[in-house]
């Protein structure tokens, strides 16, 4: 409880933009090995929060939180190597990162580790695994992700070809309340539907239903 008294501490710093203070909790929990710790103190760097901007500060630091099993960590390193900001890390160990995150649950690391495995670009292609960590994205309720799906089963890639399954995920891709590929889902739901018999399309709307009210297990 101390522990965390003195990461609420440290927040309650940044909030109060005493960033001296706040970088001096982090650093002391830090070179505890406090996986969390780290990883703020690679943000303070990374930002410029209180110190000078300093990138390689802050991958040292989001590599040792990493390397403790943070996810949020791993995931930053990932995208930050993806992104090309960063080239130290190859990308064969930022998709390992990648896999590590998604393995604890974060959300946006199995739809990116997904992609991975779908393209073969940087690990084998394996649509098996793809399918696997798109598919559990998606039921994290990850619109990206059940756009994908959509496309997945409309194509039948490495899965039996089912429109009605395709039209299912575009369904509740445009309910979800991440907009920012809306537009995009709705006109791929409105090609999609036109391609179903009336009988088709209320199956889809069924399915869509079920699979909510499954809170997206198991769809």
């Amino acid at each position: 409880m101390a522990q965390a008294n003195t990461l609420e501490e440290a927040k309650q710093k940044l909030s109060q933009k005493d960033f001296a203070a706040a970088h001096a909790i982090y650093l002391s929990l830090a070179n505890q090995n406090d996986a969390k710790a780290c990883y703020n103190l690679g943000l303070m760097y990374h930002d410029g929060d209180g110190v000078k901007q300093n990138m390689d500060e802050a991958v040292k630091w989001y590599t040792k939180s990493a390397e403790l099993n943070y996810k949020e960590a791993q995931y930053m390193l990932a995208s930050l190597v993806f992104r090309r900001e960063i080239h130290s890390i190859p990308y064969e160990r930022a998709a390992q990162y990648y896999q590590q995150a998604a393995e604890q649950g974060h959300v946006k690391s199995q739809l990116n580790l997904g992609m991975l495995y779908f393209s073969g670009d940087v690990i084998p292609q394996d649509l098996a695994a793809s399918f696997k960590w798109l598919s559990l994205a998606a039921s994290n309720n990850n619109s990206e992700a059940q756009g994908y799906m959509a496309n997945i089963y409309m194509q039948g890639i490495g899965v039996e070809k089912d429109t009605v399954k395709a039209a299912m995920w575009l369904m509740i891709a445009t309910q979800n309340e991440d907009k920012h590929l809306a537009n995009r889902h709705s006109k791929m739901l409105n090609y999609t539907l036109a391609q179903l018999t009336p009988e088709q399309v209320a199956s889809a709307t069924q399915l869509a239903a079920k699979c909510k009210n499954q809170q997206l297990k198991a769809c």
